[in-house]
Formats: structure tokens, sequence, C-alpha cells
């Protein structure tokens, strides 16, 4: 094999799958980046068995032919070369040569009979999203992933596609995000996807610069085509809560807050919370909203919000971390917060949802020492 690359391009093309590689492995092809040369140009894989990524790029390719290389090694040979040098790759064996300038190195590589294929998917099943709205839509959930691998059906986030609606839902049995877009997805429908987190933020972060992302799936493995890469992702097994059923159809208490100032109170008062369960108390009187904490060992403090609310007092407590983790994820200048008694849960949600979106973030309380 023999090809001739910018130092640029190549790096690129490394920097795409890169994240691929796992960190350890048993298998130690693994920790290598598969790279074919035919005579369209260059062809780089890279895979955890789980999330593989695979990308094209051009190249003067004078001899085909395909090897693995330590993702490692090369990424830090090439990342250190000469930002306008040219690379002449040439493959003897196992010895993959690199020659630029005035420089040379051999790196070891290993024969690509042994590195895992990639998935056949039946590409008639096809949905074409729009970047922005599954950046949206993944911004919007992923943080409410649970990471306890003993209920795996919660390790990812739920795609699910009905009506020609697009809903994107996740939860760790705490807290649970939803973002719903109504539109004209068709393709999928009558399949739940329940997809890693970490695949999902590959795809964002390599959308850049394109305006639509192909997905299609197969029984075992969602894909997406992103320009020219594709990400490959194993689906979660399971079967996902109905997450209706936890999401309040009337709440009796209502108000309105200004999203800075609230995260901004939420901050200061919960630096004397307990470092594990993060409790503060939210208390809802005519008027206001007092945000309090009282800790033993540690110290008090509370704030005050003006409000418009004229409704019944509550009391309710929270895990300020999970609140200020769902507000983040709200743009809008004021949010809405729906609350019926100290046990049920909350909803946070913009106060004027965008159009053909419909945003919440649910969250359960914590029971208040003194309830």
């Amino acid at each position: 094999m023999k090809f001739s690359i910018s130092r640029a391009l190549l790096q690129d093309l490394l920097q795409v799958v890169v994240s691929a590689v796992p960190t350890k492995s048993t298998l130690p092809i693994l920790s290598n980046v598969l790279i074919a040369a035919d005579k369209e140009g260059l062809t780089l894989v890279a895979t955890d068995l789980d999330l593989s990524i695979k990308t094209r790029g051009e190249a003067e390719v004078t001899e085909e032919g395909t090897i693995t290389v330590p993702a490692k090694r090369i990424g830090e040979i090439v990342r250190e070369l000469p930002a306008d040098s040219t690379v002449n790759v040439s493959v003897s064996g196992s010895k993959v040569k690199l020659n630029y300038g005035k420089g040379r190195a051999t790196i070891i590589g290993m024969e690509s009979e042994d590195f895992p294929q990639l998935p056949q998917i039946d590409v008639e099943k096809l949905v074409t999203l729009p970047r922005e709205i599954l950046e949206r839509a993944v911004r919007r959930t992923s943080y409410a992933v649970s990471t306890d691998e003993t209920r795996q059906m919660l390790t990812g986030v739920l795609l699910h596609l009905q009506d020609g609606d697009l809903t994107l839902v996740a939860t760790d049995g705490h807290r649970l995000a939803k973002a719903g877009f109504h539109g004209d997805f068709k393709g999928l429908e009558g399949r739940d996807l329940i997809i890693p987190p970490k695949a999902l933020a590959q795809v964002v972060r390599l959308a850049g610069g394109h305006e639509e992302i192909k997905l299609t799936v197969s029984k075992n493995f969602a894909v997406f085509e992103v320009g020219p890469t594709t990400v490959y992702s194993r689906l979660i097994d399971g079967n996902f809560p109905n997450y209706g059923q936890v999401i309040p159809k009337k709440c009796s208490r209502t108000v309105k807050l200004n999203r800075e100032q609230f995260m901004g109170a939420l901050r200061r008062v919960s630096i004397l919370a307990d470092n594990v369960t993060r409790q503060i108390k939210l208390e809802l009187k005519p008027e206001r909203v007092e945000l309090s904490v009282n800790t033993a060992d540690v110290g008090e403090g509370s704030e005050v919000m003006t409000v418009e609310y004229a409704g019944e007092e509550l009391a309710v407590g929270y895990n300020a971390a999970y609140l200020l983790e769902a507000l983040r994820t709200i743009e809008s200048e004021e949010i809405e917060v729906r609350l019926d008694t100290p046990t049920s849960p909350g909803l946070f949600l913009p106060a004027a949802q965008k159009d053909n979106e419909d945003l919440l973030c649910l969250v359960m309380p914590l029971r208040l020492p003194d309830a």
C-alpha cells in the first residue's frame, strides 16, 4: 500500500475516528485504526465493538491495500509534523513507513484480517434528521441518562418516531428529560431505539457544517451518516419505561421564574447543602419563592425571589444539582415550574415553547426532614 496525503487532512481524518478507540481493551487490534487505500482515496475506521466510526478522505493512491496502525502513536506523530507537510505512506508487511520533508518514521502495525467487520444495514429503512433538531434533542436529554449498569435500558436515550414526530427521552429514575419535535420524520415508525449517549455525542460532534443526518437501523445497530462519515452504534437491549405514566397531566401550582436568577439563587444556596443529597428546600408563598438549606455541621442559608404567585403555599425538597442540570438545557429567559404536592414530580419547562417543540424536565422530590 502506498499513498500521499497532506498532514492537515490526515490529522483531520484521524481526529474523526479516534473517539471510537477504547482506552482499554483485551483485544490489542481495537487500539488500532484501520486504514484502507483504494483508487478513490482513503477510508479510516476505528471501533470499540459497540461504537464504530468510519470516514473517507482524498489521497493520491499509487498502490491499494489495508493495514491497522496504533491510533495513539500515529496520532501523536502526525500532530507533531510540520503544518504544511505532505506525508508519503508506504506499507511493507506490518511496517508502516511515513516520510515527510526531511524526516521519516516507521510504525509497527497489524494485519487488517482480524479487524472487526462493520455491521450490515438495511438501507431501505431510513429517516433524515435536520442537524439542528438532533443537536437540540440530544443536548436536552442526554444529561438525564442513568449510569447504573444494572438497569441497562436506562443507560441510553430513547429515540421514538410516531406520526411524523420525533421524541427523545432519557431518565435515571430520579429525573426525566423529554424533547419532542413535530414534523414529518418518517421512515422508522414502529421502532423504539435506545441509543448510548456516547454515540449521540459523537454524531453531534461530527455534524458541524452538515445540514442533515441520515439514520438507518438494523436489528442491533443504529447507523448515522454525516457527510463522508458514518457512525455505527450498538443499540441497548430492553424495554424503555412508559415515561408518559410518570409525567403529571395536571399540576395545581404553577409559577414563572427568571431562569438566570433562579439558577444563581440555586448555586448560592446549595453551597451549604449536603454533599451527597444536595438537598434544598423550595417554598412557594404568595408573591415569592424562597430557597433555603439547613445542613447539620455545615450551615444554613436562604434566598427569596419575588414572583407573581397567588396559590396555596407549598414546601418541597429537590436535589439542587439535578435542577441546575435541567435548567442549563432550557434556552428561554423565563421558565415555568409546575408543582402539585411535596411528593409528586415537579415539571420544569420553557415558559414559551418554540414552534413545533415540546420540551420538559421532570425532577422527583426529596423528602424534607421536617415533613
